[in-house]
């Protein structure tokens, strides 16, 4: 890149090298404004659907020595035998939800999917989870030599 001889650099040059306009306006070859957080808002207010966050739920998440245990709060305007809830080892999934896309919550330890209990009272769902000990303990592991 050059710079021209008042010591600014040369935008021009700039945009001409990567072969398109650049989003920002230049007065005296400087570019001006927020054009980066417009550029930014710009680019974000184009995601597809299908990767914006499920803004319809919020969760609270605590933990004792041997759960992990999740709250969430169900507005009036979901059915909650519309939902489907699944657990993996890292995070739970809900969907069936008016949006059309599920609500993921990571769990901040691993647990035990299998044992997983959830209830719905007072507009509350709540699910409860069995952490997975982990007992650091070392087993020995026996090599075949053949």
């Amino acid at each position: 890149m050059s710079e021209t001889s008042n010591n600014t650099f040369d935008w021009k040059a700039f945009e001409k090298f990567f072969g398109g306009k650049f989003p920002m306006q230049m007065e005296n070859n400087i570019p001006t404004g927020n054009w980066v957080e417009n550029y930014v808002q710009d680019i974000l207010s184009n995601i597809p659907i299908g990767l914006k966050k499920n803004n319809l739920l919020r969760h609270e998440i605590f933990q004792t020595h041997n759960f992990v245990f999740i709250k969430i709060n169900i507005p009036d305007s979901i059915n909650i035998g519309d939902l489907y809830i699944s657990s993996s080892s890292n995070q739970i999934k809900i969907e069936g939800l008016s949006e059309n896309q599920p609500y993921i919550i990571k769990l901040p330890v691993l647990v035990k999917s299998r044992d997983c209990r959830a209830k719905f009272e007072n507009g509350q769902l709540q699910i409860k989870i069995r952490k997975i000990k982990d007992d650091q303990k070392f087993y020995d592991v026996y090599v075949h030599n053949d």
